[in-house]
């Protein structure tokens, strides 16, 4: 029995003998893999970089939200106001609008210097006042005559004529005469204000002309043999 278990013992030597050494993957003899230890340090690099732009795509956003929760008081208009009317403290109010959006909007503190100055154009409620919409220059200014014309509605353009609207004054015959062989006299002008007068059918119309031309318009509006056409509204 001892004899056996001898046997197979030596037999286990023997076989453990044949096989090969163990490999750990490496011979203590190769050299090192510089591709491998490459990829190990620029992972570390590549990681950091990801996690910055992250950081500034984040600080990036939250500035964005932050501008456009940010907003600022300024003037806008409660009622219409026509081309050259006084602005009054009752046609103001304050609306909170975006900062980027304002446009250069007139801010609340301004309140007290727009209150009694003209507007230099037709104003809708709701205008958001900018500087240019609004002026302190004399009306007529240099050059110019205010003239008051009263034209009945079938001399007139079937689109209401506003404060602001370019015009021209145009010389029309009597009832009954012939039409004019040349074209008629007219003047170029523009429309300070207007005045409905219903039971007559007919508008006033101030308008400012040309001071050499004044004294025509008003001798022609007497006789109201006038037409006006209208000729553009560019503001």
């Amino acid at each position: 029995m001892a004899s056996l278990l001898t046997k197979k013992i030596d037999k286990l030597r023997s076989s453990g003998d044949d096989m090969p050494p163990a490999h750990n993957g490496a011979d203590q003899d190769d050299p090192p893999d510089l591709n491998t230890r490459a990829r190990v340090r620029r992972r570390p690099i590549y990681l950091a970089i990801g996690v910055a732009l992250v950081v500034v795509a984040v600080i990036g956003m939250l500035t964005a939200v932050n501008a456009m929760r940010e907003t600022t008081d300024v003037l806008v208009l409660t009622n219409e106001v026509q081309q050259g009317e006084t602005i009054e403290s009752k046609d103001l109010a304050a609306k909170s609008v975006n900062v980027d959006a304002d446009l250069g909007a007139l801010p609340v503190s301004e309140r007290g210097r727009v209150v009694g100055m003209s507007a230099s154009t037709r104003l809708p409620a709701g205008t958001v006042l900018l500087p240019s919409a609004i002026t302190d220059q004399v009306v007529p200014g240099e050059g110019l005559t205010m003239v008051g014309i009263t034209v009945s509605y079938s001399h007139l353009p079937s689109e209401p004529i506003v404060p602001g609207d370019m015009v021209r004054v145009v010389d029309t015959p009597r009832d009954q005469d012939d039409p004019p062989v040349q074209g008629p006299i007219n003047t170029k002008a523009q429309v300070y204000s207007t005045k409905e007068i219903p039971e007559a059918g007919e508008t006033t119309l101030n308008l400012l002309v040309p001071e050499a031309e004044a004294n025509w318009v008003a001798a022609r509006g007497a006789t109201k043999r006038v037409a006006i056409v209208l000729d553009n509204r560019v503001r």
